[in-house]
């Protein structure tokens, strides 16, 4: 709300409320405050001996309203005890009444200003004249604020006054200098109470102003900052007026549930309610579904009267009872053929209400056609005339969607704003039950005393989510054990795998390094034979008990050294050829000839380069010669015995035809080496007299068919 005055308004407030305390006469002497030290629910706290009781406002016997009849209370306003008939409201904070302007023909002409309509001012629940209150202190014209939203707008005189609960009479509790707006216009046709403990802000520069319910529990004329209400039905057989409980609430007019709401954040849009399901009975048809779009919230606003829901739910209505939407007027109605089909049908309206996210637990709310069977009269909507109409309207925005009066025709309200909770309860219809108020404590006085209820049941979203995400826990848990197992084995295996290669190449060092080295050097300085002045290499003779061979990759195991078995001294000594091959060449070598080979032998064993090239390499390629042709009179045979043993510890080795070739084997010979230029040696002279290799001796060695 905007401010009329500055900070001059706010002084001149401030003086105005002092000096109505010391000269308003006090009523508050014809109302006889109760208090109860039984509190069903609730324990006193330590040194509170009782709380006040919770007021019963008395409901009028009347049932005023252009948009329906309604039941009202009354109110006794100002020093002059003027008698007011309004409505509750659960969004306002604030005490409406209708200004005496409202009923006057014509305000802005001063010939017919006092052309008051008394019809006006009874279909009004009478009107109240500031001037005739002398405790009445004007605070300016502001905003009405609440509906806005709906299109619902009009300014009001504000103000501050006294303000006593019901007639006189009555003896209901006073409030002194409580917000008082003074209204005119057609929107809101009757004033209300309002239930909603939140202050009033008129300006920047004042304090906020407390509301009615907050002056009435401060100077403890309630127990809480609660109310229980129901706007009461004229249909029925037997006319049930409307209950409104402050601090507390009836408990003869409730049918019990478990279900409690908690207040939405917005507190100018805190009563809201999930609609979980909307159907429809009828003589014809069962469980028509309503609700024809997901996830409505509605606020439970007893300030207007209709329902307003979303167009699709709007349109569902109209399907199922044949309503006509009348566009001038934005109502649906109901004509006397209509009306006639609809008694026929008398469907039920079911709501099934909940707290999405909260609890799966609701409750059910059901209207009869007669909760929807009102009556509009002038000037609501621009009517001309009195009509009947379905009172639900088009929502267009999710701030619009309100269950109003009709809905709390059946339904009962119980708000603990200390505890920012409520709950809602269908209307138990029994005739005759007696009044059963019970109080709703202030946490300022005690503390609830109410046995846990037990757990509810989870919610099936809740389960659901509970199993996906411990499904997705479990997985993962899995996922980490395997891969914690796998990775304790593999690293386990890489440490076995380091530690063998470590003991091998320990074993390996070790053995090298423990090794004797029995092979002698052979020598490469050449000696210069006795005739001739030949060049030689002296044999070098290995030594018997070498156990170590150069075997070619067959796969067969390394056999054993044999014992050397040595022949009869009357046969020629045979020089044998190694059986041992070179190592093989790396990738991209070329194969060794036989001749290559058999100088590779020569010089590994004997020490000896036949080629006379001391540092020269096995695989040097020499110039090609043309052996000397072998006649078969050079061929001799040196004994046709075999060797019933080896005579070297070396083991013989395959021939590529297949033959073993024995160390004893002498049946082939090689020919008595000659010269090219044809002539004859001297160890072709003495051919028959073999030389033992084991000699030492200066004369000169055979030499081999390739030695030059």
């Amino acid at each position: 709300m905007l401010p009329a005055r500055g900070r001059r308004g706010f002084l001149t407030t401030t003086y105005a409320l002092f000096a109505a305390a010391l000269v308003l006469p006090s009523r508050a002497a014809d109302y006889v405050q109760k208090n109860i030290t039984n509190t069903p629910g609730f324990r006193l706290l330590p040194g509170v001996a009782s709380v006040p009781a919770p007021v019963a406002v008395a409901p009028d016997q009347d049932w005023m309203g252009i948009d329906g009849a309604w039941n009202t209370f009354s109110l006794l306003v100002g020093d002059a005890h003027a008698n007011v008939r309004v409505l509750a409201s659960t969004a306002s904070q604030q005490i409406w009444v209708i200004s005496c302007l409202a009923c006057v023909a014509n305000v802005t002409d001063p010939g017919s200003q006092h052309a008051f309509s008394p019809e006006c001012a009874d279909s009004r629940g009478h009107t109240y004249n500031t001037s005739d209150s002398d405790t009445w202190l004007q605070n300016g014209y502001y905003q009405l604020w609440i509906e806005k939203n709906l299109g619902l707008v009009g300014n009001g005189l504000y103000g501050f006054d006294s303000v006593g609960l019901g007639q006189e009479g009555e003896k209901g509790p006073y409030v002194q200098n409580t917000t008082i707006g003074t209204v005119i216009t057609a929107n809101f046709w009757l004033g209300h109470i309002g239930l909603h403990p939140k202050p009033t802000n008129f300006s920047a520069f004042q304090d906020p102003i407390p509301s009615y319910m907050t002056n009435l529990f401060e100077q403890k004329s309630i127990p809480s900052l609660s109310f229980g209400y129901t706007a009461g039905a004229q249909y029925h057989d037997q006319t049930v007026l409307g209950s409104l409980t402050l601090g507390g609430y009836d408990a003869s007019r409730i049918i019990r549930n478990d279900l409690t709401f908690v207040l939405a954040p917005d507190n100018e849009r805190d009563l809201v309610v999930g609609v979980a399901g909307l159907t429809a009975n009828t003589t014809t048809a069962q469980n028509i579904n309503l609700l024809k779009r997901n996830d409505v919230t509605m606020y439970i606003d007893s300030t207007i009267a209709e329902l307003y829901l979303p167009i699709e739910i709007c349109a569902a209505f109209e399907n199922t009872f044949g309503l006509k939407y009348d566009k001038d007027t934005d109502l649906y109605l109901v004509d006397d053929a209509l009306h006639q089909s609809l008694l026929t049908q008398n469907p039920c309206v079911t709501f099934t209400l909940g707290q999405k996210y909260s609890t799966d637990a609701t409750v059910q709310i059901t209207l009869p056609y007669a909760a929807f069977d009102l009556e509009a009269s002038p000037p609501y909507r621009g009517l001309q005339e009195k009509s009947r109409y379905f009172p639900i309207r088009r929502g267009n925005a999710s701030n619009e969607w309100i269950l109003g009066r009709t809905f709390l025709q059946e339904a009962y309200l119980t708000v603990d704003w200390e505890r920012q909770n409520f709950s809602l309860s269908a209307i138990d219809w029994t005739f005759g039950k007696p009044i059963e108020l019970l109080p709703i404590i202030s946490p300022q006085y005690a503390l609830s005393s109410y046995t846990p209820r037990k757990k509810r049941g989870l919610s099936s979203t809740a389960i659901i989510g509970i199993a996906v995400g411990g499904g997705f826990l479990f997985a993962l848990l899995m996922s980490a054990v395997a891969w914690w197992f796998w990775h304790r084995r593999h690293h386990r295996k890489l440490e076995a795998m380091k530690a063998q290669y470590e003991a091998d190449v320990a074993a390996a060092a070790a053995s090298k390094k423990d090794k004797p080295d029995t092979c002698d050097v052979p020598p490469m300085s050449p000696i210069r034979g006795s005739r001739e002045g030949r060049t030689v290499f002296p044999k070098a003779e290995l030594p018997a008990d070498s156990a170590v061979h150069h075997e070619m990759s067959s796969g067969a195991k390394e056999k054993d050294g044999m014992a050397v078995v040595e022949v009869e001294n009357t046969e020629r000594q045979i020089y044998e050829m190694p059986g041992d091959m070179p190592e093989r060449q790396e990738a991209g070598g070329r194969q060794l000839s036989e001749k290559e080979t058999m100088v590779v032998r020569e010089r590994l064993y004997n020490g000896v380069d036949p080629t006379g090239t001391p540092n020269g390499s096995p695989i040097v390629q020499e110039p090609p010669r043309r052996l000397v042709p072998i006649s078969p009179s050079e061929v001799s045979m040196v004994s046709g015995r075999l060797a019933t043993s080896n005579v070297s510890p070396i083991t013989p080795r395959t021939p590529r035809n297949g033959a073993f070739l024995e160390a004893t084997d002498t049946f082939f010979q090689l020919p008595p080496y000659r010269p090219r230029d044809g002539r004859r040696t001297e160890a072709e002279e003495d051919f028959l007299s073999p030389v033992s290799p084991m000699e030492s001796t200066d004369t000169s060695r055979r030499r081999f068919s390739y030695e030059s």
